[in-house]
């Protein structure tokens, strides 16, 4: 009995970490992405917006706490198209 309790103890402890971790990342990656359209390009296409919301969708699912939802707000009031008077490369 003593063996099974461990056992258990040490899967959750293990599947916390793996959660904890797979949050860390979905997290550096959503900022990543944010940079990158906010910063760089000035726009964001529908393929990212859908990417992003995904990744997003997936790490509020791991219990969030709330820091993404403005990331998210202003990511997606990115206009769709490149700014007037700019290519899409700029």
């Amino acid at each position: 009995m003593g063996y099974l309790i461990a056992k258990v103890r040490s899967t959750v402890v293990s599947t916390k970490a793996l959660k904890l971790g797979l949050q860390a990342l979905l997290r550096d990656r959503l900022l990543q992405m944010y940079d990158h359209y906010t910063q760089d390009k000035k726009y964001a296409p529908t393929y990212a917006r859908e990417n992003f919301l995904n990744m997003y969708a997936q790490y509020h699912s791991l219990g969030a706490n709330g820091v993404m939802d403005d990331y998210k707000n202003k990511f997606l009031d990115l206009p769709n198209e490149p700014p007037e008077g700019t290519g899409k490369n700029e």
